[in-house]
């Protein structure tokens, strides 16, 4: 959790640290970053120092490792790379594998298509059921039914959830300041690659703000995502 407001001394990146962190890694730009606390008149404040740079190579094992779970593994090669004592490492790494975290993917808004064949699955499975209780319909034709609407509203239903939570939200613009590619994922047939952006949203009426989110872009569009790329958004206030 950042308790205060803090940049990446590299690329400017807000970072992400706990309290008792004196080490942390800048996900966007790969630096590892000493964090020291300094006494002023009225409070104490975090100075944040590149130490160095891991190699491109070495940040994509980690987050690798981290993916797959092995954060022990993890922490061991960080610890190698940087230097430092085992417990910066695994604190460091610890807010690393927060950071990318895979837990929201699935609760990314459906598009309108999306959203009705997530109705069609829904309707189908009542009226699947309906008959087979009936009688009208062969048992095996039923499960079979049920069984791919089933499926789909496993898959979908957060994602479904979420969108009508959004139908009446407000609007904006978003602006991407900073990404970074976290992995990949297969849907079917189609492949997406997964970031984690910083954004800066203007809605259609206030001031901006900064947000970051997990966005899953497909290949065809992956050369259209660049700092200063812009897509309009849908937001919660508050």
């Amino acid at each position: 959790m950042r308790l205060e407001s803090l940049n990446c001394p590299n690329c400017h990146a807000p970072l992400t640290f706990s309290a008792d962190q004196t080490v942390c890694i800048c996900l966007y730009c790969n630096s590892t970053i000493r964090l020291n606390q300094t006494t002023g008149q009225q409070a104490t404040q975090t100075e944040a120092t590149a130490v160095n740079e891991i190699a491109s190579t070495d940040m994509a094992h980690i987050k690798e490792l981290l993916l797959a779970g092995d954060t022990e593994a993890a922490i061991e090669q960080y610890q190698q790379i940087s230097g430092g004592s085992q417990s910066e490492a695994q604190a460091a790494i610890t807010t690393l594998s927060n950071q990318l975290s895979f837990g929201t993917f699935r609760q990314q808004q459906l598009t309108k298509g999306g959203m009705l064949f997530f109705v069609v699955c829904l309707v189908g499975l009542i009226l699947a059921l309906s008959a087979g209780f009936a009688g009208v319909v062969h048992p095996l034709i039923v499960l079979l039914i049920a069984a791919f609407a089933l499926l789909n509203i496993a898959l979908f239903g957060k994602g479904f959830i979420t969108s009508l939570h959004y139908i009446r939200a407000a609007k904006g613009v978003a602006t991407v300041q900073f990404f970074t590619q976290i992995g990949s994922s297969q849907t079917g047939r189609r492949s997406f690659h997964v970031f984690r952006v910083i954004l800066s949203i203007q809605p259609e009426e206030g001031r901006p703000f900064q947000t970051d989110m997990l966005l899953p872009v497909r290949d065809k569009n992956i050369t259209r995502l660049h700092e200063g790329s812009r897509f309009e958004v849908k937001f919660a206030r508050g």
